[in-house]
């Protein structure tokens, strides 16, 4: 925040001793701070960058790394700010005056256009925004290294027999959240999505690699209420962090795909199941067909052929339905392995800019 005054008050500077020399030449002192704050910015990213990668290399080496990263993103987000208003100021102080103003330079005239200074502005918010997305990023990959191990239970015999790997993840993620907290909303926002992401992608990974196959309808009936309750669990957790003001309306549930897979695996009687699996479908019309027919061949008394013909036939009277963009990227993370995960792999900076803008 110091580095963020100061900076505003040498530009403040630059500008009033420029127009003791000469109001003409305004426009080129401030399009020089902006390339300024863009080679700051470049550096400022790098920086952290690399604190981040000797942290990763001993995570007892930094005791303050999260709330070090937190600070760094709070600051981007001042800077973006920043950026915005004084883009706004520039509009409003240069309107009605003239539009290009001609300075000497050692090769001629050069001249700074409102334009260009407005450009070379949006260019300057653009690295912000990176560089708070890669601090965010780097904020994930913290609880990631440490909730990895139990992602990997889910849906699987452990998981089914009793593992604790679900509340493990919950709880290690409101233990990162005491100091999350002190995150912007938006940013704050924008990493509790992308651990739900993370979470219920696992579920849809596990069904599609067949990491828990079912031999009765015990087994399954089990799985059922299991999914149900671990969805009950995220969204309790998610509630607690809605909790603050700030954070209100800004968290979307994505965990109702797991319960109704759910519904889908544990159903008794299997003639109610094209039913069961067009209903399914109606709610995520987007879903892809290897991923239903992943559902569907999770039971023991469905085969793989018929539960693709199944999935294909339920999936194609839902073509035209309405699609959650959100899902879109849910079904395309479970893709994806873990070491290939990044928030702008999958829309999260498209997710992050909506949320800069509600803000």
């Amino acid at each position: 925040m110091e580095e963020n005054k100061k900076g505003k008050n040498w530009e403040q500077n630059e500008v009033t001793l420029a127009k003791e020399v000469s109001v003409e030449v305004i426009p080129s002192i401030i399009n020089l701070t902006i390339e300024e704050f863009y080679e700051l910015a470049g550096k400022y990213k790098d920086a952290f960058t690399a604190y981040k990668v000797k942290y990763f290399e001993d995570r007892s080496r930094f005791q303050e790394f999260t709330s070090n990263l937190i600070a760094i993103a709070n600051n981007l987000h001042t800077c973006i700010e920043s950026t915005e208003k004084y883009m706004q100021q520039i509009r409003l102080s240069m309107e009605g005056e003239q539009n290009s103003i001609g300075i000497a330079s050692g090769t001629g005239a050069r001249r700074v256009t409102q334009q260009q200074i407005i450009e070379n502005m949006d260019q300057l918010n653009t690295r912000w925004n990176n560089a708070v997305t890669i601090a965010v990023n780097y904020l994930r990959e913290e609880v990631m290294t440490d909730i990895q191990p139990h992602l990997s239970e889910l849906f699987s015999r452990k998981w089914l027999v009793g593992s604790a790997a679900l509340e493990t993840i919950c709880m290690t993620i409101s233990d990162y959240h005491h100091d999350h907290k002190h995150l912007r909303p938006v940013t704050r926002c924008a990493l509790l999505m992308d651990l739900q992401f993370r979470i219920v992608s696992e579920y849809l990974k596990a069904i599609e690699q067949r990491r828990l196959t079912f031999a009765s309808y015990d087994e399954r009936s089990s799985a059922g209420k299991r999914m149900k309750n671990d969805v009950g669990r995220m969204e309790n957790m998610l509630a607690e962090f809605s909790n603050n003001p700030d954070m209100e309306g800004q968290l979307t549930s994505l965990s109702s795909i797991v319960s109704c897979a759910g519904d889908v695996i544990s159903l008794k009687d299997k003639s109610l199941l094209s039913l069961e699996a067009t209903s399914f479908a109606r709610k995520f019309p987007n879903c892809p067909s290897e991923l239903l027919a992943a559902i569907l061949a999770t039971r023991d008394d469905v085969g793989r052929n018929e539960a693709k013909q199944l999935a294909d036939e339920v999936l194609q009277h839902v073509q035209f339905h309405p699609k959650d963009p959100i899902f879109d990227q849910l079904f395309g993370l479970r893709q994806q392995e873990s070491s290939e995960w990044g928030l702008p792999n999958f829309g999260m900076t498209n997710v992050f800019s909506n949320f800069m803008k509600k803000e």
